[in-house]
Formats: C-alpha cells, sequence, structure tokens
C-alpha cells in the first residue's frame, strides 16, 4: 500500500548533528537576504518570494517550521498557510501589522498559525520563538511517529487475530464435520448445545442388516491390507446409497453392516427407504460380482435382511460415543439378514405389512430363527408401478 506524504515524512531517518530547516517568505528581496542572514547560523533556511514559490519548496523540503509575511501580492500569508496539506506536520509562524491583527487572530483560532511576530521582528525574540516551534515540531513529528507505530502495531495484530480467527473457524468446521460423520445432526447439535444427549424411544422404526457370505473363506485368499481395502469400497458405497434413501448408518461389525430408518428423525416412510437401499445395494453388489467374473475373480454374496419395529437410538457413555440402536427389533433384523439368502432381500411380516402396497414380495412360509421360533418371512421380488 503507497504511504501518505505524512507517513514518508516521519519514516525520513532522524539526523542529530542536521539544522533543523525552515523556509521564510516574502515578497520583498532585502527582507529575505536579512532574515537569511541573522539565522543561518542556527537553521537550515530556505526563501521563497511568494506563496506559490513556497509551495514548489515544500514538496522537495522536509521543512520544520514556515514563516512567512502576510501581505503579499497574489496570495496573501494567511491564504498560503490555509493551503497547505493538513498532513503536513510542520509549525506555520506569520509576520504582520497590526493593521491585519483581525485575520491573523482568525488563522490563529483556527489551528492554521502556531504563532504571529509583530513587525519589525527582534531577532533575539524571533530566535526564542523559532526555537519554542521547533521543539513543538519535534514533539509533534515524535507523536506522528508513535501514532504510526501503534497504528502499524495494530494492523499486524489485527492481521493476527483475523489469521487466528480463520484458522479457529477451520478447526470448528473441520471439528463439526468429524462430528457429522460419527453423529447425526440432530444428535450433534444436542451434544454441543447440553453437553449429553438422551436416548429416544421410537415406537416404528426399520432396521438394515447385510453380511457377506462365507466371509472366512474369502479372508483366507487376501491380506490383512487386501481384505480392508475390499470391504472399504463396498462400505462406502452401501454409505452413499443409505444417505440417498434417507437411512442412517450405524455401525459396522467385521463384515456386517448395520443402518436404520425412521431415526434420529421419525417419519413415515422408513420401511420403503430400506427396501430401496436393500435393492440398490444388491444391483451395486451384482454390477460388481459380474466384473468379478470377467476378471476370474471370486464373488462376494451378500446377505440383506429387514424387520421394522420399536427401539431406543442415541448415544451413551463419556468416551468414544457412537450412535447406535438397541432392542429386539435389531435382533430380529439380524435374524433376517442370517436366515435370508445370497443376492436376496429378505424381510420379516412387520415390514412386510408396511410395504405390501408397494413392492411385490415371495411369501417364504415360517422360517425358524435362532431363538425366535419360526418366524414368517418374505423376499422383495420387486417395486411395484406405482413405486416407480
Amino acid at each position: 500500500m503507497e504511504k501518505s506524504v505524512l507517513e514518508q515524512l516521519v519514516a525520513l531517518p532522524a539526523d542529530p548533528l542536521a539544522k533543523p530547516t525552515i523556509l521564510y517568505i516574502d515578497d520583498e528581496e532585502d527582507n529575505l537576504i536579512v532574515f537569511k542572514s541573522a539565522f543561518r547560523r542556527y537553521y537550515q533556511v530556505l526563501t521563497a518570494k511568494s506563496g506559490e514559490e513556497g509551495l514548489r519548496i515544500l514538496n522537495d523540503h522536509d521543512v520544520s517550521v514556515v514563516i512567512t509575511d502576510q501581505r503579499m501580492p497574489h496570495m496573501t500569508g494567511v491564504q498560503f498557510l490555509k493551503s497547505l496539506p493538513e498532513e503536513r506536520d510542520m509549525i506555520r509562524m506569520i509576520l504582520t501589522g497590526y493593521s491585519d491583527m483581525e485575520s491573523i487572530i482568525e488563522a490563529v483560532n483556527t489551528g492554521k498559525v502556531y504563532r504571529y511576530i509583530m513587525k519589525p521582528w527582534d531577532k533575539e525574540e524571533l530566535k526564542i520563538t523559532v526555537d519554542n516551534a521547533i521543539e513543538a515540531f519535534q514533539l509533534r513529528r515524535a507523536n506522528n511517529h508513535l501514532i504510526l507505530e501503534l497504528k502499524e502495531a495494530n494492523e499486524v495484530l489485527e492481521k493476527k487475530v483475523l489469521e487466528r480467527t480463520l484458522e479457529v473457524n477451520l478447526q470448528k468446521q473441520e471439528i463439526e464435520k468429524l462430528l457429522l460423520n460419527i453423529l447425526p445432526a440432530e444428535v450433534a447439535h444436542e451434544l454441543r448445545e447440553k453437553g449429553t444427549a438422551t436416548p429416544n424411544y421410537y415406537n416404528c422404526a426399520t432396521v438394515l442388516f447385510t453380511d457377506f457370505i462365507g466371509f472366512t473363506r474369502i479372508a483366507e485368499g487376501l491380506s490383512p491390507q487386501e481384505l480392508v481395502a475390499e470391504l472399504s469400497t463396498y462400505f462406502i458405497a452401501f454409505d452413499a446409497i443409505i444417505e440417498k434413501n434417507n437411512l442412517e448408518k450405524i455401525k459396522t461389525i467385521g463384515d456386517a453392516y448395520m443402518c436404520a430408518g425412521g431415526v434420529p428423525v421419525s417419519n413415515m416412510t422408513h420401511a420403503i427407504d430400506a427396501i430401496l437401499a436393500a435393492i440398490e445395494i444388491q444391483a451395486y453388489m451384482h454390477e460388481v460380482n459380474e466384473q468379478k467374473n470377467a476378471l476370474g475373480l471370486p464373488r462376494w454374496e451378500l446377505r440383506i435382511g429387514i424387520h421394522t419395529g420399536p427401539l431406543v437410538a442415541g448415544v451413551i457413555g463419556r468416551k468414544k460415543i457412537a450412535y447406535d440402536i438397541w432392542g429386539d427389533t435389531v435382533n430380529i433384523a439380524s435374524r433376517m439378514e442370517s436366515c435370508g439368502e445370497g443376492g436376496r432381500v429378505n424381510i420379516s411380516d412387520a415390514t412386510f405389512d408396511m410395504v405390501k402396497d408397494w413392492f411385490s414380495c415371495l411369501y417364504r412360509g415360517k422360517v425358524a430363527a435362532k431363538n425366535k421360533g419360526n418366524v414368517n418371512m418374505y423376499f422383495v421380488e420387486k417395486g411395484l408401478e406405482r413405486a416407480i
């Protein structure tokens, strides 16, 4: 950024041995000679015959004190001093007679003139006045220098504060992003606001489980790194599918994947959403397996089970918190998965009752489920026309 005139002048290095520079303006040549002869021992004296010439000199020199005669053609002393830029911190003085006192006093009162000197001037008296003016100039210059230093320091501080604020905001955004990647937005908001999140009871929600068939056998043929990479590829695809279908991912347990609909925000479509997601997941697995067949690689067959019922969902504990769901509905959904078949979507009669108008389903009869006895189950065949 380009510096102002004042900033440039204040930045000039101070030479303690240099004489102060003063400018004397008078339209009479003899007066200029007398003044310069009287004061050149003490100061560096510059002279000008008019206000216009004085302005040109000021453009090229850093002047401490300006002394001008009042009565000059074209431009009076007061007019000249009033024309000087506000940012110039030089001391302004004027020589005058009694007849001009009214305009001089006005100039003094408005701050345009530091002192006025009556003609004819006395050398000793004038020198004392000029010395006082130079001292005032030096104090003014030092004050301006301190102001500029404070201004620059404040700008640096403000920049650092802004940078730190941006840094903190970015960190907050990263933390928020991480939190929302772990917890549903509603639960994360409650944790931020209250410090805790109360688990909620849901009268009706839908739970979806997936599991790979023969995972142990598949794992034996892969290195741990290859196994994790392959699982990650599948689960990332599942994440995108369930998010698109308004489901909430709960967790992965080894090669099992669990998600739910109707939590943490209740809705009326959770069962339909879960089946749409399940159909899309199996379609994705079919496509991947076709590619594996072409490459002579082993297939990964997937079972999916779905059940609908009441459950509790939320966050418990204080360390390594995670959003989870509890209740017999979760257990039955797991049984739906284990009793299913590869490439198919197996649902309970409770889920069937909610989606029978939207999907064509094949009744399997009562199927024995571990610790649950014989349970009615259905395979989802396809969506009906009205679901398209």
